[in-house]
């Protein structure tokens, strides 16, 4: 069994493969390769499939060259994590994250007058908006959550999140759209 602590990143062919589906996946690693973001563990991931496949799952991904253990180096400062201003290795090896001094400090105010989030914050709500439009939508938040994958600030963060807020409003009903915005909020507001 896998330590429950692991975590992946998608390699480049797993990235491309989420945008591309040139693979065909069957539909639980296609959602699995989607959640994992380089900050999942593999016990938090295992709450996504029948938790006895998750193993089997993973090594599955890994061995197509999908995913990759991720090496993540201690926290230097405010923004060690991956955000707005970090780098991690775009080769297909472990990603090695490091801090950047383009990561605000917190409270530090954006072009828009608002409070610019943390790395923690950003990342918080990648994670909760992922999950939460796999919760609503089931494999059809796929298509969505590349929006939210594809976010390379927290700006662009903003804009997909009131985009996808504004398309499960039209697609599922205003009650879904809210559980949305106030799980995202939930998941900046808890990793202030």
């Amino acid at each position: 069994m896998l330590n429950p602590k692991s975590i992946y990143r998608k390699s480049p062919a797993g990235v491309a493969e989420v945008q591309a589906r040139a693979l065909g996946l069957r539909a639980e690693l296609r959602r699995l390769l989607i959640l994992i973001d380089g900050t999942a563990t593999t016990e938090r991931l295992a709450a996504f499939v029948r938790g006895s496949e998750i193993d089997f799952l993973l090594a599955e991904l890994e061995t197509q060259g999908l995913i990759v253990p991720a090496v993540v180096a201690p926290p230097v400062g405010i923004g060690a994590a991956i955000g707005k201003g970090a780098s991690a290795s775009g080769t297909g090896g472990p990603a090695t994250v490091t801090a950047s001094p383009a990561i605000p400090a917190p409270n530090a105010v954006g072009n828009d007058g608002l409070p610019e989030p943390t790395a923690a914050q950003v990342q918080a709500v990648r994670r909760a908006a992922i999950h939460t439009l796999h919760d609503i939508l089931g494999p059809d938040a796929d298509r969505l959550a590349i929006k939210i994958e594809n976010c390379k600030d927290a700006q662009q963060m903003r804009t997909a999140i009131n985009e996808l807020r504004q398309i499960l409003d039209q697609q599922v009903g205003a009650a879904a759209g809210q559980r949305f915005i106030d799980t995202v909020r939930g998941a900046a507001e808890g990793t202030r």
